[in-house]
Formats: structure tokens, sequence, C-alpha cells
């Protein structure tokens, strides 16, 4: 059978991630800001929400990649899932942004239960959506191509979010009607583009053996070192993602001066074309040189970028500070589909290793990981706000306005440049792959975490 895709499943898998996307987009870039500026919490308490929900991750979504593992339908392993999740994924997004309560308690009661109900909705999508690229094709090339298809379809929904609704919100004096008003409508949106995702897409990498135990799992992924290397990679990355992404709203706004709706929208609009254009720079770099350098080097620069842009841009340059938020998002986002589709590869590397397949425990896990690293820059971001002395409430200061800087590119550049140094330890690129299936042993494999000879 052809592993070829055609467009339209292509298109079909691209669209179940513009959907996954508007959840992480708006968890990232919009929540926080909502739960600061429109609830009343205080930076700290909206940190902390987002790490309670991933911790409550730490269970659901291991538990989501164990049942994938376990349960076949006609229509395969994950795209039934698909469609019994489309739906309460989207009422839980107009959830997200509502209110309720008049005490603080009850406030912050109703936004951490809502946001535990988005994160439980989008985990029974998520897993079985980030384990599709595994059995839709076999061929390495073929999943980096379907995924330069799914990263710029996302960072459509990203723009769409990331400018729609911060225009929105600005329009009238209701922002909390606002907010909810968007949501239903990007709600129902996903809905319908999850299930166009889930009735066009096919499952035909079957694999036959039975479902191992989760014990047999869990020490098949204590062996697996390239899963390891990928996992904590995963987590410092989108530590540093959400750092940037909670405070970028914050920063166009005090910092950058970006003074109304239509410049906030034009500032937030850059990190989504940015990474609409990163994966499309991966894309073609990845032709002619190993995408795991090519992941490793960008996030070097990316560093660079972030400094660069700290170092270039003064308080009220809202064209500087749009002009590199878009470098800097290109630079960022080079990495995306070579991560995504290492993922698999790190699994079936495991497989060839250890005799054990630890794919859903594998999926799920990772799917923790990403949204572990999100929850602990919750609490980050919450406490270094605090530290400079940012408050919800009235004008901030000349040292709260000046932190924003720091916190939105200098904290960032940290955490990728240590993502650049873990993946120094991951060796799988597509010659080694294809090798290694072709095979079914191990190339030149000496132990765990071995760099990358230079």
């Amino acid at each position: 059978m052809s592993s070829r895709l055609s467009v339209l499943e292509k298109s079909a898998y691209g669209a179940g991630d513009m959907a996954l996307t508007i959840s992480i987009i708006s968890a990232s870039i919009l929540i926080y800001a909502f739960l600061v500026q429109v609830v009343g919490l205080t930076p700290v308490d909206a940190g902390w929400i987002l790490m309670i929900v991933r911790t409550i991750d730490a269970v659901s979504d291991p538990l989501m990649g164990i049942l994938t593992s376990k349960f076949r339908t006609r229509l395969g392993r994950y795209r039934h899932w698909l469609i019994i999740g489309a739906l309460p994924f989207g009422v839980s997004l107009w959830l997200l942004f509502t209110t309720f309560g008049q005490t603080y308690g009850e406030k912050m009661a109703w936004s951490t239960g809502v946001y535990i109900f988005n994160s439980l909705s989008f985990t029974v999508l998520a897993i079985p959506y980030i384990s599709l690229i595994g059995v839709i094709t076999s061929d390495p090339q073929e999943r980096l191509n379907a995924n330069a298809f799914r990263f710029p379809m996302a960072k459509v929904a990203t723009l769409i979010v990331s400018t729609f609704v911060p225009w929105w919100v600005t329009q009238g004096s209701d922002p909390r009607s606002n907010y909810a008003m968007a949501f239903a409508v990007v709600g129902a949106v996903s809905v319908a583009i999850m299930l166009f995702c889930a009735f066009n897409v096919k499952e035909r990498v079957m694999k036959t053996q039975a479902a191992e135990p989760l014990a047999r799992q869990i020490k098949g992924l204590v062996r697996n070192d390239q899963w390891q290397v990928i996992s904590l990679a995963m987590i410092v990355l989108f530590i540093g993602f959400l750092v940037n992404g909670s405070v970028a709203i914050l920063y166009g706004k005090e910092f950058a001066g970006a003074s109304d709706g239509f410049g906030i929208a034009l500032f937030m609009s850059m990190g989504s074309i940015g990474g609409i254009l990163g994966p499309l720079v991966s894309t073609w770099l990845t032709r002619f040189y190993c995408k795991v350098k090519v992941f490793r080097y960008s996030m070097y620069a990316s560093a660079l970028m972030s400094v660069l842009a700290w170092w270039m841009v003064g308080k009220g340059d809202i064209y500087g500070a749009t002009i590199f938020y878009l470098l800097c998002s290109i630079v960022s986002q080079i990495n995306t589909p070579i991560l995504w589709s290492s993922i698999t590869e790190a699994s079936d590397y495991g497989l060839c290793k250890t005799g054990i397949d630890a794919s859903g425990l594998a999926i799920g896990m990772i799917s923790f990981c990403q949204k572990l690293g999100m929850g602990i820059a919750g609490p980050i971001t919450g406490y270094l706000l605090a530290w400079v002395g940012y408050t919800s409430l009235g004008a901030q200061s000349v040292e709260a306005v000046a932190g924003l800087s720091w916190i939105m590119l200098l904290v960032p550049a940290c955490f990728y440049l240590l993502t650049g140094f873990i993946m120094r330890y991951y060796f799988i690129n597509n010659t080694y792959y294809s090798q290694m299936m072709s095979s079914g042993v191990l190339q030149e494999i000496d132990g765990p975490l071995k760099p990358e000879a230079e």
C-alpha cells in the first residue's frame, strides 16, 4: 500500500490541529491575561491555576494513551475518539472564557473548574490526534510533509484567535460578554473542523500485536533514552513558549505601546504569522540539512534573536517590537514539524531497542510533558510579574513595564538555549530511522544519551 498522502488527507490532518491549537493558544496567550485583567485574579493565583490543571494531566494524559492502545473500532484505533470528543471540547472552550461568582474565592473556583474540564476535553482529542501521524503513513518524509501542512494550518487558527479575539473584546465596554461570545464562535468552529479531520483521514499502518501491560510499557519507556530526550526537550521548550506567550499581550499593550484593539491585534498576529512561516522554512531546510541539527541550531538562533529584541526594542517602539516579534516567532517555530514527527520515531526506536510496544503510554506522556511545561510556566510567569510589580489594578510602574520586556524575551531565551543543549543527545535523523525500521535493529547504539557527533 502506498504511504503517500493526498492533499485532501494532509489538509484534513492539519485541520485537526487547527481545532486543538485554538485551545492551546487560548490557554497560552489569552487565558492568563483573561484571568488577571477580566476575572481579577492576582498574577500568582492565575499562575497556580495553570499549574493545578497540568498536575491533573499527569493522570489523564497517560490514561488516555493507554485507552487508545486498548480499544479499536472499524474506524481504527484513534479516529473514533475525535468524533466522541469534538462537541465536549467545543463547549469547554466557551466555558473557559466565562465568569461566575461574586467573591474572589467563587471566581477562582469557577475558573479552575472550567479549566480542568477544558483540559480533560483537550486530552480526549489530543492523544489520539498526536498518534495519528504514526498510522496514516509509515514514510518519515511523508510525516514531515504532513506536519508541514499541519503546523501552518494550526497557525492560521492561532492568527484568528490572537487577532479576532483581542479586537473583539475591545469593542464596547463589556469584555466579559465579549470574551464569552467570541469563544462560543471559535468553539463551534473547532467542533466542525475536528469532525472534518476525523472523517477524511485513514489509518493505514495497523499494529496487530496486543497492547502491552502497563508495567511493561513503563519499563520500556525507562529504557528508551531517545524518548527521554524528546520528553525533556518538550518540557523545557514549552516553558519558554508559554512564558513568552503568557505575557505577549501585556508586553504589546504596556511596553510596546499598542494603544487600541487594532494595534494589539496587529502585534499579536506576528506570532501567528511567524508560526506559519517557521514550519515552511523548516521544510525547506530539512531537504538539505540533517533535521536534528536544524532543530538544535534553530533553538540557539531563537535565543540570540530574543536577546537582540530585548537589546534593540525600546519602550513605546511598537514597530520595532512588531518586527522582532515576527522574526522571533519564525525562528522559534522552525523546530515544530521536527519535534512532533520525532515523537513517533522515538517510540518506534524504543520498540526496536526493547521489544516493548509502549506507544500508547509514550504518546500520553509526551502530551503530559507538553502540558507540564505549560503548567510550570504559569507560576514562573506569575511570580516574575509579581516581582517586577505588575498589578491588575491601575497604572503600571516604570519597573513593571521594563520587567515585561525581559520576562517576554530574556527568560524564554534561556529555555530555548537549554533545549538546544538537550537536543545534542538526540540522534534519530531520517537516515537512521529508515535503516532502523528496515532492519528492525538499532544502528551503532553504544548506550543511553549518546550525543550526536559533530
